[in-house]
């Protein structure tokens, strides 16, 4: 029995001591792998060798590592397709990449190949990558994106292809991505060529659980989303939108509209963003008015923004549709900005909407300082708006000036003007009726007696008859 026991604690000895040694060997090739990556025989100790180092990655505290090639000049030719082990992020951005190179590794899950030359995705492109969840294709020359360039990432969840050249993508190129919830297309100027008439998702097999999609400046003038998508974040800034999209999602948190060709915010515009916390329509060339309710459904809306939109010059008192009864229930706006646009004045049907706002940005309008924006200088919060008109209190800040410079005239302008007018005519007609009076009339004629003691009495002059006698 004894000799047993001897014999189970020798093999478990041994057993320990091959396994001390097998991760002691396994170690040691994947030194040398991860040497071979960072500091390959051409680069090494140079400035183009990469930066390698080991981190703790969550949730586990399992050892990874992360690599830093970027802004060193490589070509696709240079790069080793094989990753070592326990890779979990690669930077590649900022070389000189003409490909996407077809890296082979299974822990790696985030690859950044921003600010390359890469101009074609081909098929299988990530294949050999399954474990990637976040991948970074911005800034490039993407034009051609093959069929299945996508497929074998079942765990990706954000894909960011902004700043390249797409405008006719595959069928259903996004379907084999399950998980995706984040994309971003935007700034592909010609991306509209894509667009058939079928919803953005069902062309693009753009799945369900996606939450962000982002499409600046992609030349749309229409967009069709499935009402159903539960889309939280979406981004349309920079596009020739008219209007705003009819179909879009109820679920949407974030939404920017702004850089569009909307000439007045309507409240048919508004109407399916009763979920909208931040709205964001800035830098409207066009834009000049904002009707009466439309904004009414954003009851939830935290953070609203007009800033730079250069034309907008009238806001309708009833746009927010609150009612000014001091029981009603207040509303979830904190932050409103109308920062460089051509605001003058704000109806006081605004002042509970304003009252109940913790930031409030009017840098840059002309406003008019007068009465009726008396109760704009009472807000507690600070607005940073500066008084245009009267004169007498010009560049002054609103909470600086005091109450009684913010008086309204008694009489209409236009009054003034014809009392000007009068007095003008008045005045001319009196001058003219004193020159009248002081010039003599036309049938009297001036004449002046002249005596012989008168310095204007005829003088004759004779000869001396002395200095000449003959």
């Amino acid at each position: 029995m004894v000799l047993q026991n001897r014999v189970s604690q020798w093999a478990t000895f041994a057993l320990l001591l091959l396994l001390v040694a097998d991760f002691t060997r396994s170690e040691n090739i994947d030194a040398e792998e991860t040497d071979r990556f960072c500091y390959p025989e051409t680069a090494r100790n140079t400035r183009r060798s990469c930066e390698c180092s080991n981190v703790s990655a969550s949730p586990w505290g399992m050892r990874a590592i992360r690599i830093d090639c970027s802004y060193k000049n490589y070509k696709a030719s240079e790069v080793s397709e094989l990753l070592p082990l326990y890779i979990d992020t690669l930077d590649l951005s900022w070389n000189a990449l003409d490909s996407a190179p077809v890296f082979v590794s299974d822990s790696l899950h985030q690859l950044n190949l921003m600010h390359n030359n890469i101009s074609h995705l081909v098929s299988g492109n990530f294949k050999q990558l399954s474990s990637l969840r976040e991948l970074y294709l911005g800034w490039n020359s993407i034009g051609q994106v093959d069929a299945g360039a996508f497929d074998g990432l079942p765990h990706l969840q954000t894909l960011d292809l902004a700043h390249n050249n797409l405008h006719s993508l595959q069928g259903r190129l996004f379907a084999p991505l399950l998980v995706l919830s984040s994309l971003d297309l935007s700034w592909n100027r010609r991306f509209n060529e894509t667009q058939t008439g079928v919803d953005l998702y069902t062309g693009l097999g753009v799945n369900l659980k996606l939450a962000t999609l982002r499409l600046d400046a992609c030349s749309l003038t229409e967009l069709n989303l499935p009402v159903g998508a539960p889309l939280r974040e979406l981004s349309l800034r920079r596009n020739q939108l008219q209007r705003v999209p009819s179909q879009l999602p109820p679920t949407l948190v974030r939404f920017d509209i702004s850089d569009n060709l909307l000439e007045h915010l309507l409240p048919e515009d508004t109407v399916n963003l009763t979920q909208v916390r931040q709205l964001y329509v800035e830098d409207m060339p066009l834009l000049q008015s904002v009707a009466a309710h439309a904004l009414i459904n954003v009851e939830l809306l935290e953070t609203l923004s007009f800033q730079n939109s250069r034309k907008l010059n009238h806001l309708d008192g009833e746009a927010f549709g609150i009612s000014t009864n001091p029981g009603s229930k207040p509303g979830a706006l904190r932050s409103l900005s109308f920062r460089g646009t051509m605001l003058r004045s704000f109806n006081s049907s605004l002042a509970p909407v304003f009252a109940q706002l913790t930031e409030l940005d009017l840098n840059g309008l002309p406003l008019q300082c007068d009465c009726e924006l008396l109760w704009l200088k009472q807000l507690q919060v600070q607005t940073n708006g500066r008084c245009y008109k009267p004169s007498r209190i010009r560049g002054m800040l609103v909470t600086a000036a005091r109450s009684d410079a913010f008086s309204c005239d008694t009489w209409p302008r236009w009054a003034y003007g014809l009392v000007v007018l009068t007095l003008i005519a008045l005045s001319a007609a009196g001058i003219y009726l004193i020159v009248m009076g002081l010039r003599p009339h036309r049938g009297v004629t001036m004449r002046r007696k002249v005596g012989a003691g008168s310095p204007y009495a005829r003088v004759t002059i004779e000869p001396n008859r002395q200095e000449n006698p003959h």
